[in-house]
């Protein structure tokens, strides 16, 4: 009895393959494009229209989120109100370290290279959402409905 060899795929799975390998999906962890700024409470990219690139030094360097220094659309503009944020968490909402620690990575989070080239504001993990959520449920903070910006008192 001659070996058997296992049935070939059939060629509508042959496609589906290919298709995975190359679409848009697959290389999702590749930041390209240009920095779109993502409006709402937001301030707009000045580098919008380009490519994410090197933060610039001097007094439009980063006030946080450095982690995104090499690739990034943000600059002061974004990350100042983003180190007030924390900072307020830190000094008058009295979070934890670890709620400080991922507030800070939520604020940020418009930084990532891979964020900043996509229309509209982040889009964050259901499961990133509970660890913040769980962190710094002790906290004390507020939020102005009109302007989406922490008033923490």
């Amino acid at each position: 009895m001659s070996p058997t060899l296992p049935p070939r795929p059939a060629p509508t799975y042959q496609l589906l393959v290919l298709l995975l390998f190359f679409s848009p999906i697959a290389s999702a962890g590749q930041p390209k494009g240009v920095c779109i700024s993502p409006g709402g409470r937001f301030p707009a990219f000045s580098s919008e229209g380009k490519p994410p690139g090197k933060a610039a030094k001097g007094r439009r360097d980063l006030a946080l989120c450095r982690i995104f220094r090499q690739k990034t659309c943000c600059d002061v503009t974004q990350t100042f109100p983003a180190l007030l944020s924390v900072r307020k968490l830190s000094s008058t909402g009295e979070g934890s370290g670890e709620c400080l620690h991922l507030w800070e990575l939520l604020e940020c989070s418009i930084c990532d290279p891979r964020v900043g080239v996509r229309p509209g504001p982040p889009v964050i993990c259901a499961s990133f959402c509970d660890m913040v959520f769980e962190a710094c449920s002790e906290a004390y903070f507020s939020m102005d409905t009109k302007t989406q910006v922490n008033t923490r008192r």
